[in-house]
């Protein structure tokens, strides 16, 4: 099977993507695969060692306690689609935490699919982790009838390097959105929130940048309660003050070295969607995308997946005053120079 990974900042309408895949009879759509393999929200190691299917099956089955403990105190995120007040799965004993996400867009019934995966996962060989993860990615073509592999995590353009060197047949889609949209979204966002305050409080505290949810919260208890760590206070974590400017620098960031990555690879193996442009003219970009994938661009999939797209969401940089506008658009620099550098064609070396 090919396999395409839509790499991305995060909030850059790359859910909605996913979704829009999936109406594609030849597309498997794998939404968030690689965020089940995370340990830590944001944290971006990728699980490289060789394992059997009964590791590969505890990383994908295994709960979260930090993000079970966000939905339960009111934080659970807009690309979280598991039925929490009527499927199986309860969020005191632990959600799989590949029914969070990836199974939920596949199927209505994610509890059914959980089963059937769960039945022979566990009984594969030892094997290097990108040889399981295309097993895993066949199993589910072979379950649902699809041929083409399209995986997107968000805040994925950190991880093309080792996608690259565990996938080398593997192609890219970069989906980017205006900066400061893109962060003024983030802001709101909760995983995003999380990640900005622990940065915050491990400041506070006198730590590196890096330490960790329980470092932090035992040099200040009082702090970290509710905020990084359960019980979570979702009135008191929504309304804390987080500078956008924080967001807008890591949209750039991230733009701009994974740019760098993308290019590196040559202009065979990626191309670019943007946001803006997908809202604007969907039948266009997704026709385009339909070739790179190489899948047909069927008029019925056009149509369900225009049913998707609302042409409204966007411009939030038009509705803030200038002075913050201004600020942002000055973090966002060094990434939109990145892209406009891919438009003109004058790639970093």
């Amino acid at each position: 099977m090919s396999v395409t990974f839509v790499v991305s900042t995060g909030r850059s309408g790359s859910t909605m993507l996913s979704k829009i895949l999936h109406q594609h009879r030849d597309i498997l759509s794998m939404s968030e695969f690689f965020v089940t393999l995370q340990r830590v929200p944001l944290g971006w190691e990728l699980p490289l060692r060789d394992m059997d299917g009964a590791e590969l099956w505890e990383l994908l089955s295994g709960a979260d306690p930090v993000v079970d403990a966000m939905i339960a105190g009111g934080l659970k995120n807009d690309e979280m689609f598991y039925p929490y007040d009527a499927g199986r799965f309860t969020l005191a004993a632990g959600i799989p935490n590949i029914c969070h996400n990836t199974l939920p867009i596949l199927t209505d019934d994610p509890d059914s699919l959980f089963d059937q995966l769960a039945a022979r996962v566990p009984t594969w060989p030892r094997r290097p982790a990108a040889a399981q993860y295309r097993a895993f990615f066949a199993l589910l073509g072979e379950l649902l009838g699809r041929r083409v592999v399209v995986e997107r995590s968000g805040s994925s353009l950190a991880l093309i390097s080792e996608l690259r060197a565990e996938f080398p047949d593997a192609r890219f889609v970069h989906m980017y959105r205006d900066g400061v949209d893109c962060a003024l979204s983030m802001v709101r966002h909760p995983m995003f929130r999380l990640a900005a305050l622990q940065y915050l409080l491990a400041l506070e505290a006198g730590l590196p940048t890096s330490a960790s949810f329980e470092d932090i919260a035992a040099v200040i208890p009082e702090k970290a309660t509710g905020l990084i760590v359960p019980p979570f206070d979702a009135e008191r974590f929504m309304a804390c003050d987080i500078p956008p400017a924080i967001f807008a620098r890591t949209w750039s960031i991230m733009v701009a070295g994974g740019v760098e990555a993308l290019t590196a690879l040559g202009p065979q193996s990626w191309t670019q969607l943007s946001y803006e442009q997908l809202l604007a003219d969907p039948a266009s970009e997704l026709t385009r995308l339909a070739g790179f994938l190489g899948v047909p661009a069927e008029p019925d999939w056009l149509r369900s997946a225009a049913e998707l797209i609302d042409p409204l969401r966007t411009g939030a940089a038009t509705r803030i005053d200038s002075e913050l506008l201004a600020e942002l658009r000055a973090a966002c620099e060094p990434g939109d120079r990145a892209l406009a550098s891919v438009a003109a064609g004058a790639w970093p070396a």
